[in-house]
């Protein structure tokens, strides 16, 4: 019911790439999956309130955009065999 609630309130891309990508990014970290995941969710999100603010864009894609570089930049760096 949650998850319906959210939906019609903010949407469904924003909804459904909130826990998607999170998750996505911390798959390859064993131990620390749930970690990883909150910190890409909350940086995700802060980029893209920041980017949807500074630069007048709709907040919904902002996210979206914002969630996708987290994810990216945790799944790059923290990718196992990679250089500490």
């Amino acid at each position: 019911m949650t998850i319906t609630a959210s939906v019609q309130l903010v949407g469904v891309f924003v909804v459904f790439a909130s826990l998607i990508v999170p998750a996505l990014a911390a798959v390859a970290q064993p131990r620390r999956r749930l970690p990883l995941a909150w910190l890409t969710g909350a940086a995700g999100y802060a980029l893209g309130l920041a980017g949807s603010m500074l630069l007048d864009l709709p907040t919904g894609a902002a996210i979206v955009c914002g969630l996708a570089m987290a994810a990216v930049v945790v799944a790059t760096s923290l990718r196992p065999g990679a250089a500490a």
